[in-house]
């Protein structure tokens, strides 16, 4: 599958769902409407163990799954299954594609879009083909903090933000983070997720059942896979840990033009195609104010030219602030 050119345009409007999909969605949210705390065996909704927490308002959901009422983040049992090498996911659903994710996840797919959907999340769709128009739509969705919970050997607990555990490959160094989408894979005839067959959980790339992806297209060919495990950073094989999902907040963006030409986001030399996903994922996050950009360029045909690819890259005008500093 090819990388579309284009970058995820700010959202307008809500995303259309299939039938299937919305009924699901709809489902998750009328639990949530009928009964305010969190699911219980009493209730009819089904659970696993005892509520882990209940002064921290944590309950079972599903297998593999838990609920962090207090604030609204979803819990999911997984377990280190690849320290090194390229990647197609960050964590699966199925150990069919153990061999390409860093995790694998103790839960279905089918699961974690539930409780996603109970702590007030909307799902998209992945990338898909419009017959329509000839050309692949990003895909969409809300946006998705994903992070990392776990104890090490010695007994101590860490934590870590997803891309903290990946590397670039062409450049060997840390990527840009930056949230997921909850695109929501495609519910099949049976109701179910098609990512509960394929394992696609959380991409890297574009898979068209994926559960979250990112926002910015990336191929799934071998050859131009563009993230791999950093594996310093990664605990060892079989480690158990849990994911931690929760709705994003708007990043801390620093961004500059150096006398080069060259466009730098938080001290990292990046492309402006980088900068403007960023820039829309801040927007669709709810950030109103324009985001700053230093200009320590002398040429103002630099200056120009970084308004003209961020604007056809779908960055609005009103969206970012040019500061000269000559």
């Amino acid at each position: 599958m090819e990388a579309p050119e284009n970058i995820l345009p700010q959202r307008a409007s809500r995303p259309h769902f299939a039938p299937a999909a919305l009924a699901l969605l709809l489902t998750c949210r009328a639990a949530v409407a009928q009964d305010a705390a969190p699911p219980s065996a009493a209730d009819g909704r089904p659970t696993t163990r005892p509520a882990t927490s209940s002064a921290a308002g944590v309950v079972a959901f599903q297998p593999g799954v838990r609920i962090e009422w207090t604030n609204r983040r979803v819990l999911v049992d997984a377990r280190v299954v690849l320290r090194a090498g390229p990647l197609e996911f960050f964590a699966c659903v199925a150990p069919n594609r153990a061999h390409e994710s860093v995790l694998l996840l103790d839960a279905s797919a089918t699961h974690v879009y539930m409780a996603l959907g109970l702590i007030g999340l909307t799902p998209g769709h992945p990338p898909r083909w419009d017959e329509v128009t000839g050309r692949m739509l990003p895909a969409d969705g809300e946006c998705v903090d994903v992070r990392v919970e776990w104890t090490d050997v010695a007994g101590v607990a860490r934590a870590a933000a997803a891309f903290e555990w990946l590397r670039e490959i062409e450049y060997g160094r840390a990527p840009l983070p930056r949230p997921w989408l909850f695109c929501g894979s495609v519910v099949g005839r049976d109701g179910r997720l098609a990512a509960d067959a394929s394992g696609a959980g959380i991409a890297l790339v574009d898979f068209g059942d994926s559960l979250l992806t990112l926002s910015r297209g990336h191929a799934d060919r071998n050859a131009d896979l563009w993230a791999e495990a950093h594996t310093p950073a990664i605990p060892p094989l079989d480690t158990r840990v849990v994911v931690v999902l929760s709705a994003a907040r708007p990043m801390a963006l620093r961004m500059r033009l150096d006398v080069l030409g060259e466009l730098w986001v938080n001290d990292c030399c990046t492309t402006p195609a980088d900068a403007a996903d960023l820039m829309l994922l801040n927007r669709r996050m709810g950030e109103t104010l324009p985001q700053r950009i230093d200009c320590a360029s002398p040429l103002r045909s630099d200056e120009a030219a970084l308004r003209a690819r961020l604007a056809g890259l779908g960055v609005p005008a009103e969206a970012l602030r040019v500061e000269a500093q000559r």
